[in-house]
């Protein structure tokens, strides 16, 4: 009877095996024949590997140089249908499985295929942001499952995502914050520490723990991220409250033009706000939605104007502290970092390009 410990049958891999192909590659037990011209033309690393003199004992398959990869199946197969098939991985904005960015990003960015690794983090800008305007509108598109594609806009305008499925979105994260650390794309990793400790209390603890294996490929955060994420977490769980703060200081506002009628609004959303702090108690850009100002529509509109300057500031304040909170470097260097993988104003790559 066969163990967990067999080693598993070799098998081809489903259209990457070329009976012409003059290179074979091996991940885990699936075999992969192709065109080592074509595959050391897109990466330099496969170029200089295959360009070692071989020696004379070196295991052929088919009469074919052999390399094993020690990459998982599944990345290695996204990998290179990109390569050999480029409308396997369409640019952004069209739409494309998660497991096929996170891989072509994956093994890009290891064996430095630049323009594969470029347009994943193409995609991967579309929904994880450095700017909080941006981070308010993609938050609203995905709430409400819309893609809302605009191909025509730059890269910088665009609030949709090429992806759209919010139960994905929330399995993505560990395996986003390991890939982007891998890829050297730490742009990438504010907003995406920011999502994951705002939904850790949920069901992604036992993922941030022990890993979790997502399209084909395990992931888990090395310990020095674990570290970071558990301190910013709470930090984070901190400036929930925070941000709740505008409705109860000043408890006097300058200016009030019914100081009894205000009190007795603001003591009343202070109530709601301690159930939105319970059900998102490590969501501070979202504790205060914009349906929540309907429950403070009686304030006077001196007040209304003084709370919703100080909670916009609050927001905008814990936004420019994010990425401290995660032991990153300041927005402004990240911005930087952002520039040089994807460029600046750039137009939304179309599939015909």
């Amino acid at each position: 009877m066969a163990t967990t410990t067999d080693p598993q049958p070799l098998q081809r891999a489903d259209g990457l095996w070329f009976d012409d192909g003059n290179i074979v590659l091996q991940a885990e037990s699936t075999q992969f024949r192709v065109y080592h011209g074509l595959l050391a033309a897109s990466s330099p690393v496969f170029k200089d590997m295959m360009g070692l003199p071989r020696p004379p004992e070196s295991e052929l398959v088919e009469g074919c140089p052999f390399v094993q990869l020690h990459d998982s199946a599944a990345e290695t197969t996204v990998f290179l249908r990109a390569i050999f098939y480029a409308s396997s991985f369409p640019p952004f904005p069209i739409q494309v499985d998660y497991p096929i960015i996170l891989g072509c990003l994956r093994l890009g960015h290891k064996y430095q295929v630049d323009f594969l690794r470029r347009r994943a983090l193409v995609h991967l800008s579309s929904v994880f942001d450095t700017q909080l305007e941006r981070w308010d509108r993609v938050t609203t598109l995905r709430a409400r499952g819309d893609s809302g594609t605009r191909p025509t806009l730059p890269l910088d305008s665009v609030v949709s995502t090429s992806w759209t499925s919010v139960s994905t979105y929330m399995a993505m994260l560990v395996p986003s914050i390991q890939v982007a650390r891998e890829a050297d794309a730490l742009w990438l990793l504010p907003d995406a520490f920011y999502n994951l400790s705002s939904t850790f209390a949920g069901n992604l603890a036992g993922t941030f723990l022990h890993g979790a294996h997502y399209g084909g490929a395990f992931f888990k955060l090395q310990p020095q991220d674990q570290e970071t994420f558990l301190v910013g977490h709470a930090t984070q769980h901190k400036g929930t409250g925070d941000v709740l703060e505008f409705l109860a200081h000043p408890a006097d506002i300058p200016g009030c033009e019914s100081r009894e009628r205000c009190a007795v609004e603001r003591y009343k959303a202070i109530g709601s706000s301690r159930a939105r702090f319970q059900a998102l108690p490590s969501h501070p850009l979202v504790v205060w939605s914009p349906g929540q100002w309907t429950l403070l529509k009686d304030l006077c509109p001196t007040c209304r104007d003084a709370l919703e300057t100080k909670h916009k500031a609050a927001r905008q304040a814990f936004w420019d502290k994010l990425p401290e909170i995660y032991n990153l470097p300041s927005w402004t260097e990240l911005e930087k970092m952002k520039v040089a993988d994807i460029g600046t104003d750039v137009l939304v790559e179309n599939a015909g390009s």
